[in-house]
């Protein structure tokens, strides 16, 4: 018909890589800022930009902020809807603001972020008046102002608060509560609470706050004022067991409806899960570290404060064995002790659906793997039929068996069979 467009021509000399970032790394990111991105069809090299957008709406289903980076394309060999993956690498001063010597002083095109010039001027691009780096968030190297970190695994975190225990020696320690910043990879940013040179229990921290609850003295349940204690379960790597099997089964059924923001949110931390699990039973390590630190920051997320008082304990406990498990995985050095820390996270989350599912949530399948952890065997989640084992990947992708069938109404169990 006539005014039917038929088709466009588009310029690919210049393309948009468009790409997703967690509401986590927000903090680290600025307009500007050089990215380093790699394709699925080039494997083994390297492409670069620069950040050109920051959309101002977060997704609330993914929880992501999507990033537009300009690039040149005089080759052509980037083509519309391919897949990248990409990393920005930021440092941060004090604050936790971003630090970029290469950018002190200089000038940037507000719509072109690749035109950077030493003195104020006009874009060659677009013309418009070029802005201050300062003026986008960056500050200079300053080594007087370096921000106070922590491993990741250093802190208890419940809701807002973040409790660490300081090693005084001789086998005792000290809880205190400190004040978190922004995340940055396997540690956190300290804005207050802290000082440089004392040591605080990275493993074991855990073990040593259920002791101290044990006793109703002060602890990460318990937070008011904090004393020094005793205890003697310091030694490095200890660390809680996940629930078994019977204990899982055993679990009583929650006592009141699930919020549907609840809901929402163990929705979140199941997607990165899932993700996960995939990477893991494909041998993609890095990629599925990288889960765990989304997983560990949706789980800070969920609200529990609509429970009643034994839901609260039970999920209290099942979380900080998540946590755990996550900075297991987040801290791992090899697929070996991603996967330990990934069966830990899979048999407490399998023991929070069995709970607190409600019928608006999409069924998932329980497999097992008897042969996983030299005959310990080993449970994980998937939604959809046929077994991907995250425990063996492409050793014995297809070992395993459908064990059960979660959903809202009712639990089914299934023999199936091993398949090796």
């Amino acid at each position: 018909q006539m005014g039917t467009q038929i088709y466009q021509i588009a310029d690919l000399s210049k393309v948009w890589v468009k790409l997703d970032a967690y509401e986590s790394d927000l903090p680290w990111l600025h307009y500007g800022q050089e990215v380093e991105f790699r394709s699925e069809a080039y494997p083994g090299e390297v492409f670069t930009g620069r950040i050109a957008f920051i959309d101002p709406v977060l997704n609330p289903r993914t929880r992501t902020v999507k990033i537009r980076v300009n690039l040149p394309n005089p080759d052509r060999r980037l083509k519309p809807d391919m897949f990248v993956r990409a990393v920005v690498k930021s440092k941060v001063a004090g604050g936790g603001r971003v630090m970029d010597a290469s950018m002190a002083g200089k000038w940037i095109s507000p719509m072109h972020p690749e035109i950077v010039k030493d003195k104020p001027g006009a874009c060659d691009v677009c013309g418009m008046d070029l802005v201050s780096a300062e003026s986008l968030g960056y500050v200079e190297n300053d080594a007087g102002k370096a921000p106070l970190v922590i491993p990741a695994s250093a802190p208890l975190i419940t809701g807002k608060r973040a409790v660490v225990y300081i090693d005084q020696g001789e086998g005792r320690y000290q809880g205190r509560e400190i004040e978190l910043g922004p995340r940055a990879g396997n540690s956190y940013l300290v804005e207050s609470g802290l000082k440089e040179g004392e040591r605080v229990v990275t493993k074991g921290n855990f073990k040593i706050d259920s002791a101290v609850q044990i006793r109703a003295q002060p602890s990460m349940m318990n937070p008011e004022g904090f004393k020094k204690i005793s205890s003697h379960h310091h030694e490095a790597g200890i660390h809680s067991e996940p629930p078994s099997s019977k204990e899982q089964s055993a679990a009583p059924q929650r006592t009141g409806p699930v919020p549907e923001a609840f809901r929402e949110h163990l929705d979140a931390l199941v997607s990165v899960y899932l993700e996960a699990q995939r990477d893991l039973s494909r041998d993609k390590f890095s990629q599925s570290q990288r889960q765990s630190f989304a997983f560990q920051e949706r789980l800070e997320r969920i609200q529990t404060d609509w429970m009643e008082e034994e839901d609260q304990q039970e999920w209290r406990r099942l979380a900080a064995l998540l946590k755990q498990g996550a900075e297991r995985f987040s801290a791992a050095e090899g697929l070996d002790d991603a996967r330990s820390g990934f069966r830990q996270i899979s048999e407490s989350l399998i023991a929070i659906l069995r709970r607190w599912r409600s019928e608006e949530q999409r069924p998932l399948l329980v497999y097992y793997c008897p042969m996983a952890f030299e005959g310990k065997g080993g449970r994980w989640l998937q939604n959809a039929e046929g077994v991907e084992n995250p425990y063996y990947g492409s050793r014995m992708f297809a070992c395993g068996r459908l064990e059960e069938r979660l959903t809202a109404s009712e639990n089914t169990e299934d023999s199936g069979g091993v398949h090796e």
